[in-house]
């Protein structure tokens, strides 16, 4: 759905998100047709500890709606058309799908000799049967009324459901109540909404992953816009930016807080406790293995300072993790 603003940021949220709660595919063809490529599917594993240990409030709710589910994104108005799009790309993608598992059942069976039992058979097409959630910025209730949506009262105001046999939700991302329990899911709203959810997320534990990768995921895109011509950017891709551009003015500011504070103790101790805290805002709390800590523990006390420095330009942990295994760190 190329044609829809933001939807790099939005694939860029949802993995680092959920990547620790299942497993997310992109740009799904379905047909000859970038506009009906599914954009993201995502794939529960209910066993993973990411359920237990990160709760993400309502949008961890809607993620377990169903086994397989598909996340559409639209950054302003839904119009009928996006619902008869969503519906189609579900339904082609669907009738592919259905006929790769029935022959891989019968393909299984010759080999085996052995039959699922027609509950199991059911099952097993259910569970992989997607169920779609449209999140929108805004939505008019007489596209509501058109499509049968009704309240999905279990969720709270702001998230409808389409009759049964369509498989289908909407989300409409202004209605929901600013709290902690929907902040994760008004971050992708309009400008308003994403920096008040932000000032939410600012608030979190630093030892928190998903606040970290966030934060990591804002700054990519931050990037990824500077590098669009400007005059090529509509109105909301400028104001989405501005938004962007605050999220990587705060993280910058941590960092240079974190630095001076190091600084302030005068102990190596304390520029060690500096760089830990960049490298999990900058890369993820998982970046920062005991090996890493190892390394940063032997350097000198200008060697951190070096080091602190370089973590400004350094976009991905490979470049980090050469620079302390080298030689020379001067």
């Amino acid at each position: 759905m190329a044609q829809y603003k933001h939807d790099r940021f939005f694939k860029f949220y949802i993995q680092s998100l959920y990547k620790t709660k299942g497993k997310t595919l992109q740009n799904i063809p379905v047909h000859n047709d970038e506009d009906l490529e599914i954009d993201l599917m995502f794939m529960v594993e209910g066993e993973n500890s990411g359920w237990l240990s990160e709760n993400l409030g309502l949008f961890d709710q809607l993620m377990q709606e169903h086994p397989t589910v598909i996340i559409e994104h639209y950054s302003s108005y839904l119009e009928e058309m996006d619902i008869n799009k969503s519906m189609t790309r579900k339904n082609l993608y669907w009738d592919r799908k259905q006929k790769e598992l029935v022959e891989n059942t019968k393909a299984k069976t010759e080999l085996t000799s052995s039959q699922p039992s027609k509950k199991e058979a059911k099952q097993q097409m259910e569970n992989q049967n997607p169920f779609t959630w449209i999140l929108t910025v805004n939505c008019s209730e007489k596209l509501l009324n058109l499509c049968g949506a009704q309240r999905a009262t279990e969720f709270g105001v702001g998230v409808y459901r389409l009759p049964r046999i369509f498989r289908l939700g909407i989300v409409i991302i202004t209605q929901l109540v600013d709290s902690p329990e929907t902040m994760w899911l008004k971050m992708l709203g309009d400008k308003h909404s994403a920096t008040s959810a932000f000032e939410s997320i600012k608030q979190l534990s630093p030892e928190r992953r998903e606040k970290n990768d966030i934060i990591s995921a804002c700054i990519k895109y931050c990037v990824y816009l500077r590098e669009i011509p400007t005059d090529s950017l509509t109105p909301e891709d400028e104001d989405f930016m501005k938004t962007m551009a605050q999220i990587d003015a705060w993280y910058e500011a941590e960092i240079n807080k974190a630095k001076l504070e190091g600084e302030f103790l005068g102990k190596l101790k304390g520029k060690i406790e500096s760089a830990s805290t960049i490298i999990r805002a900058k890369f993820g709390a998982e970046v920062l293995t005991p090996q890493i800590l190892s390394q940063l523990e032997q350097l000198s006390d200008q060697q951190l300072d070096n080091f602190i420095v370089l973590m400004f330009n350094w976009q991905q942990p490979l470049e980090m993790e050469s620079w302390l295994s080298g030689s020379e760190k001067v």
